[in-house]
């Protein structure tokens, strides 16, 4: 692979199928940059979720390492992050309780943005969805 390719990986995926989606999107990503591609990771929709610390470490996908790992790996190396701002206020709209303590934070080195930055990602870059 040629170095100094760039590359948006689009997550749609929550927790409906386990992390799995996830787990390969950011196996990919850290692959990609293992290679010498520059990544980042919209999280879109339902995979709003994984901008927040509690539900990440739950997740570890036979044969894969835990979803967490990928993520730290993918941020060390220069990763960017970002996360729907309005999924997160519509993921987040069905919790009774203080969604802070009920989630925790968002991720160190998480990004809140809207589709602007999507879209300027996407012109700039390969995309690919998961």
């Amino acid at each position: 692979m040629k170095q100094g390719h760039k590359h948006i990986l689009v997550l749609t995926r929550g927790q409906e199928d386990g992390g799995s989606r996830a787990t390969l999107a950011f196996a990919l990503a850290v692959s990609l940059q293992a290679m010498g591609s520059e990544v980042a990771i919209y999280l879109n929709s339902q995979s709003a979720i994984w901008a927040f610390n509690f539900p990440v470490q739950r997740v570890h996908i036979q044969g894969f390492d835990p979803l967490e790992n990928y993520i730290d790996l993918f941020q060390e190396a220069g990763g960017e992050l970002f996360v729907c701002a309005t999924c997160v206020d519509s993921l987040t709209s069905g919790y009774k309780e203080n969604v802070m303590a009920t989630l925790g934070p968002f991720r160190e080195g998480v990004t809140s943005a809207g589709l602007t930055t999507l879209a300027s990602l996407i012109m700039e870059r390969k995309c690919l969805s998961f």
